[in-house]
């Protein structure tokens, strides 16, 4: 629920976020995370600045580059109980779910938290406020750090603060095209026993995949069913098998035809095919195989 604190409303959703993210009132949120709750609204993103700059001309908040906090009249504008209840704005659809996550899920929400705004590295206490804010369960967000790490996405730096990285795999994910919903509707259910496997690189996984996409087109058409058919046959786990697909697909190294429902390698697709032959891809599948 949210309260009529201003009769602007671009100045009103401000004041209510700085209501509701703020640890303290007076110590205010800082620049970043506001950009990011607002992000997440169905507003212009232009309106962020000239609400600011209209509720500091009102001396209702004060601001610097880093931080926004309630002066002691806007203070006094949020404890007025003569404000009014409101509908609260609803937030980015892509953190609304039904149901259990799964792995797909779960990466498509961290990546979202973590890279909205161009973002490549966050504090972890940056991410867990951006987490929150999000609406997001707090027990998740262990959970997305463990299978971004797993899937050799994101890393941890940093020495004297704890900084979750995007790793060259993790910024060429995000840079990719999403997958085709006949994809999406196999996705293995999110499972905690399986967040604690090896850390395979996305090349290992595309090389993984193509080898099986071509195998597969060599007996006719194949589809996204067949190829994780074949991978299950060779002992691949489902969430890496899902992941390897995923992964050739989002990096433009097959072709998915949305009315047969075949899939076709690309050029740097079957390049990567006629890499993984013989004991090339037998090592493959070992590390596919022995990081489960």
């Amino acid at each position: 629920m949210d309260f009529s604190f201003h009769a602007d409303h671009d100045c009103n959703r401000v004041l209510n976020l700085l209501n509701r993210d703020s640890h303290g009132l007076s110590q205010g949120v800082t620049r970043r995370l506001l950009a990011y709750h607002w992000s997440l609204l169905p507003v212009a993103e232009d309106g962020l600045e000239r609400a600011l700059t209209q509720l500091s001309n009102e001396a209702l908040i004060e601001l610097d580059d880093r931080r926004v906090a309630l002066t002691v009249t806007g203070y006094a504008q949020l404890i007025d109980p003569d404000c009014a209840a409101i509908e609260q704005d609803a937030p980015s659809e892509l953190h609304l779910r039904a149901g259990s996550p799964t792995e797909y899920s779960l990466r498509a929400i961290a990546l979202d938290v973590m890279t909205r705004g161009g973002a490549t590295r966050l504090p972890l206490k940056e991410l867990t406020e951006r987490w929150a804010v999000s609406g997001l369960r707090a027990g998740e967000l262990r959970d997305a750090i463990d299978l971004l790490q797993r899937d050799n996405l994101a890393t941890f730096g940093g020495l004297r603060t704890r900084t979750v990285v995007l790793t060259k795999d993790g910024q060429a994910y995000v840079a990719g095209r999403p997958p085709p919903g006949a994809l999406l509707s196999m996705a293995p259910a999110l499972r905690r026993e399986d967040l604690s496997a090896g850390r395979v690189d996305s090349k290992t996984l595309c090389l993984l995949a193509a080898h099986t996409v071509q195998s597969s087109e060599s007996r006719g058409s194949t589809s996204f069913g067949e190829v994780l058919y074949r991978l299950a046959q060779l002992k691949i786990p489902d969430f890496r098998a899902f992941l390897s697909l995923e992964l050739l697909y989002r990096l433009h190294h097959v072709d998915f035809a949305a009315d047969t429902g075949s899939l076709h390698l690309t050029a740097s697709g079957n390049k990567l095919a006629r890499a993984a032959r013989g004991r090339a891809i037998q090592w493959v599948i070992g590390q596919s195989v022995q990081q489960s």
